[in-house]
């Protein structure tokens, strides 16, 4: 069993880079204020704008920390083992699917990371005991963050541990994969021979390459356009595990947590993994002209699923 917390990175420092930024700009604006006799209205609402902003951003920094501080003190009393949580006492939560989504956007020079998250409960319970549940989940990650995660959670209602979460990926499972890509253009081809082994897609690679520089391994899913580089070269063998190595748990406040904290966690670059429908696509890199590329689907099925015990 593998136990992950996640905190907010540097949130204090951010606090206050936040407050000495506010003062900053507050400075000059203030002075033109005092010394000016005209558009005292315009710079009034300038004022107003600028502190709503402000509030907002130290609003939600103060949340983030607040949640951090709950998860943390919860994380320091519970038991975890593998058979799953306890805690010292009895507390009320409700367990369901958490599914997040990460994104970047760019205005001018600078660029965002945004992340939507929702909770979608199955129902709610009281109980001093979480059993560690082996139920899908699907998650994938670029290297930048962007990607999805899907996973069954527990989220705790009960003050003053309210919002702290707790994600449950499983080990168990097995690939189905069998079949064959074939690429080709007139002065390049390649084929790919794909298998399921265990909790692997694995592969077998033979290509004849001339203007082609190289051959891309990729999965997908099929409800994202992220994919995932997981091999390439001419001739060659991969193996990509779908699933973690042991039953994980991770525990952090609910804005805490997002795919790439939880991407880094994993102390992986890029993260494909999970259960239900997957896309291999086979891939060959030509220079100055649109790439060649076929694709097959696999499955990651969990034979003996969980269900929540409350």
């Amino acid at each position: 069993m593998k136990t992950i917390f996640i905190k907010p990175k540097g949130g204090r420092i951010i606090s206050a880079i936040l407050v000495v930024f506010f003062i900053l700009f507050l400075l000059p604006v203030v002075f033109v204020y005092t010394h000016t006799s005209g558009g005292k209205i315009f710079l009034l609402a300038f004022m107003g704008f600028a502190t709503l902003l402000f509030v907002v951003g130290f609003y939600f920094q103060h949340t983030i920390l607040k949640q951090a501080k709950k998860a943390e003190r919860l994380f320091s009393i519970v038991s975890i083992s593998e058979i799953g949580i306890s805690f010292p006492e009895e507390l009320e939560f409700e367990y369901g699917i958490l599914n997040m989504k990460a994104w970047w956007s760019s205005s001018g020079k600078s660029r965002s990371y945004h992340v939507s998250r929702e909770f979608t409960p199955a129902g709610s319970a009281r109980a001093s005991n979480i059993p560690f549940i082996n139920a899908e989940f699907r998650m994938a990650i670029l290297s930048d963050g962007s990607g999805f995660v899907s996973a069954p959670a527990v989220r705790i209602l009960s003050e003053p541990y309210r919002d702290v979460v707790f994600l449950f990926l499983t080990e168990k499972g097995n690939v189905d994969a069998n079949g064959t890509l074939v690429l080709s253009t007139d002065n390049d081809s390649a084929q790919v021979i794909v298998k399921g082994v265990e909790e692997n897609i694995t592969g077998r690679v033979y290509s004849t390459l001339n203007k082609a520089r190289k051959v891309k391994i990729t999965i997908s899913a099929p409800e994202s356009a992220y994919e995932i580089p997981i091999a390439e070269g001419d001739n060659f063998e991969f193996s990509y595990r779908m699933l973690p190595e042991e039953n994980i748990i991770i525990a952090g406040g609910y804005e805490s947590i997002d795919p790439r904290v939880i991407k880094r966690k994993l102390g992986k670059q890029y993260v494909a993994m999970g259960h239900g429908e997957f896309i291999l696509k086979g891939t060959l890199d030509l220079p100055f002209r649109r790439d060649v590329s076929e694709s097959m689907s696999f499955t990651v099925t969990l034979e003996e699923k969980d269900e929540w015990g409350f």
